[in-house]
Parts: structure tokens; sequence; C-alpha cells
């Protein structure tokens, strides 16, 4: 049966757990402030894609007048890490708490680097762990971090519960802390739950689970956030909730320096590439019209040369060398964010891809809006889709089909012309201020106030 919506805060009356985490401190006491619980899976010091937009949006909340707790997940085992992304978020009126968890990746405990799957292996044990565990692999932390989400809302005198999610799991954990309390909820979908390209369902019973999950925290939410409107229409289309909004991936201005642009370098033209591969996000197109550049234009051997900052496969790894491309190609290994985004200034081009397969046209990733930052021409091999929408009003993007070797060689041609002629375009300020970190907080937590109201 599905609940009422609750978004204003009911009188209750509690007898306070004993904390789960030890690490519970008193009441925060500064009047005139609102305080939000944040619930984050991926937090700092995890590193990639995954930590940015809570973890920005923890970053700029307190100066709209919101202290922020964080119920995270214990350090443990993961593919990067990044201190200065942490450094960024123990500001005041920012508190972080870690909970233990069961979930696979906690076999090991304390700080561990493992090395992040092939391709094929991933899709095994991903396709393996959605068999066994609904949501999602990390349901082993639901039950530590519930229970200090109520201790923590109750001694706080929280306001509202924000939920990101992957994992769905999180969103689970802020229906059940905000049920237990009676505070507002209001629900982030950086991905789509059920129509996500990455999760499978394995059995009709599956997906009929996973949709009575999803529409047990739906209906408790009070808003739905998502990052772009073709998942924000595909939750209304299953959920009809009154209030699903769009707020957007982004990029923080601190971290590109108030806004300066390093030149790139006068003798070779870069093209740059950060993150990570995975499903049909390969360098396997870039690489091949790179090479066959190489084969038609003496001078772009000698002048173009290609840079990847992240995790890098071994499959890659081997086309780079059976293309001949080794002296070429710099393989960089993961950086922390700020040393990719030095990186990233320096460049010339900065390219992208997003390879056709189900559900492509919803994926706008956040590289895509720290690259628009950067103000840098981007070469984008995408479809249509979310990510084109974006791009097209930048005044500096350069769109391929992801799968056209021929026409990504063409464009890396005239792009190369332009760097010779002093004539790559810089992306348009006005168009790009609307992703700027510090504004999109500000609407989160107009969010937050209406929820609460």
């Amino acid at each position: 049966m599905m609940q009422e919506f609750r978004c204003s805060r009911g009188k209750h009356s509690h007898r306070l757990p004993h904390s789960s985490s030890g690490k519970l401190e008193s009441e925060n006491k500064n009047t005139g402030r609102r305080h939000a619980l944040v619930v984050a899976y991926y937090f700092p010091p995890m590193g990639l894609s995954g930590v940015q937009r809570t973890a920005k949006l923890v970053k700029y909340l307190p100066e709209y007048g919101w202290d922020v707790t964080v119920l995270t997940v214990e350090v443990g085992a993961y593919f990067a890490f990044d201190d200065d992304l942490l450094k960024d978020v123990l500001g005041p009126g920012i508190e972080i708490i870690r909970t233990r968890t069961l979930d696979p990746t906690s076999r090991k405990t304390g700080r561990t680097l493992v090395p992040f799957p092939e391709e094929g292996r991933r899709r095994i044990l991903s396709r393996l762990s959605q068999f066994f565990l609904l949501p999602d692999n990390k349901i082993g932390w639901k039950r530590y971090s519930v229970r200090a989400g109520i201790e923590v809302a109750r001694t706080r005198k929280v306001d509202v519960v924000f939920a990101s999610a992957p994992p769905y799991t999180a969103l689970l954990v802020g229906e059940a802390i905000a049920s237990a309390v009676g505070i507002p909820l209001v629900l982030d979908y950086r991905d789509d739950w059920i129509s996500n390209p990455r999760h499978t369902y394995s059995t009709p019973v599956h997906l009929w689970k996973s949709r009575r999950l999803e529409r047990r925290a739906v209906s408790t939410a009070c808003s739905i956030l998502t990052i772009n409107q073709t998942i924000a229409d595909l939750v209304q289309a299953r959920h009809r909730h009154s209030d699903v909004r769009v707020i957007p991936q982004g990029f923080d201005p601190d971290d590109f320096g108030a806004g300066r642009q390093d030149e790139g370098s006068s003798t070779t033209m870069t093209f740059l590439y950060t993150g990570m591969f995975y499903d049909a996000q390969k360098p396997d197109t870039f690489l091949k019209a790179l090479s066959a550049l190489y084969e038609s234009s003496p001078e772009a051997k000698r002048i173009v040369r290609a840079k990847f900052i992240g995790l890098f496969s071994n499959r890659s790894e081997t086309l780079v060398e059976a293309l001949g491309l080794s002296e070429h190609v710099e393989l960089v290994g993961y950086m922390n964010h700020a040393d990719s985004l030095a990186a990233l200034k320096q460049c010339d081009v900065a390219w992208m891809t997003i390879g056709h397969q189900q559900g492509a046209d919803m994926i706008s990733t956040g590289k895509l809006f720290e690259y628009m930052g950067s103000r840098r021409p981007i070469m984008a091999l995408i479809p249509d889709g979310e990510a084109k929408s974006a791009l097209d009003p930048y005044g500096a993007s350069f769109i391929a089909d992801p799968d056209d070797v021929g026409a990504v060689t063409e464009l890396m041609r005239h792009l190369l012309e332009r760097w010779k002629e002093g004539t790559l375009p810089q992306g348009d300020n006005n168009y790009i201020s609307r992703y700027d970190r510090r504004l999109l907080a500000g609407q989160v937590s107009e969010v937050f106030k209406e929820a609460i109201t």
C-alpha cells in the first residue's frame, strides 16, 4: 500500500537509541540554521565520478544556512581514493558519520585499493550480485546506516533527509530514516533505477520486487531530483509523483581557479580523456581514428598526442600496442581530482564517449560538465540524447557518431587544422554558468525549504 507524502515536520516523542557509531556528538545548537542528513554511500575519500555530485552539494549547502551530517560507509576496499576531495568537505557545518557494512566490498577492512575488474568479469559479477541481492550489492549497508541515521535525526533535530543513488540501497535507507522519525525526504537520482541500462533483472520476480522497493521510497518522498529530463520523465511515468525536478550535474568553479584557463602546448596538440571506460564506453573508435590520422598525415604523427588519465583496462592497452600507438599515447593512470583538472586545463582538446547501448540517451556524465567548466574544446563521440543536448549550446563542441572511425578521423583532422591556425574555440561562459555547483546547491536548498514548510 502506498504511503502518503510527509512534507512537513511533525511532532514526535522518541526515546533516544544507543549510538551505533560511537562518534555522534552533542546536538547542534547553532540557532537560525537548518540541518540536513545526507545519505551517500559513495563519498570521499572514495574517488571517481560517483562522489562528485554529493560531495560538492555538501561543500556548498552550509553557505545557504544548512548544517549537514553525511551518513556514509566506513572507508574500505575501493578502486580509487582522493584525499583532496575529502578536505573539500571538512569545513564548518559539516559532520561525517561512517558505519560498517556487509556488502561484498567489505571483505577487506581498512583503506584498501583494489583493481577495477576487466569488462567481461565485471559483467559476470554484476549479474550475479543483481540475482542474489536487491536492490543492489550494497544492501548489507542498510541495517547499520538506518540505525545510525535514526539516532542522528533525533539527536541533531534533523529537518530533512536527502538520499542520493546509486546505489539504490541509499534510497531505501533514506526512506526508512524519514519514516521512523517523521521528517521530509528528498531523493536524488544520478542514474535511473528501473530503466538503468547497467542494471539487469534476472527474472520477472526481480523486476517486480525492484519496482516495489522503488515505489516505497518514492511514495514517501516530498521531492525527487534527477540529473536530466529523460530520467525525470521515466520516474514520473512510473510513479506520477507530484514533484519531480531536474537539477543537472555541474562543475565547481573553485576547481578551475576563478575561471582562469591555462594554455596548451605550442609544439604538440594533445587530446585528453579523464575517467574510466566500461560497458559501451570504450576508447576503440578514438584509437582507431588516431591511427588512421597518423597513416594519412606524417605531420599529425609528429605533433598530435593522446593522454588518458584514469583507469585504463588491459584490453585497451593491448589495442594501443596493436595499433602501434605506444609512443604517441600516454597512459597516466588514476590521478586525484585536482591534478586531473590541472591536466584538463592544459590540454588542447578534451574528448569523451558514450557508446551505442540501451539507455544511452539518458546518460549525461559528470565528466561532461567538468569538461565544460574548463572551457576547452570538446570532441564528443556520442549518440543523440541528453549529453548531446547539453553540448549543443556550449559553443566549442565537435560531435561524431561513437562507432564511425572515418568521421572521427576527419574531426581530428579538422581540429588539428584549427589548432595550427590558433582558432580553437572556447566554451560560452554565459551558458556554462548555469552548471556552477554553488548555484546548483542553492537550488537544492530551495527544495529542502519547500519540503519543511
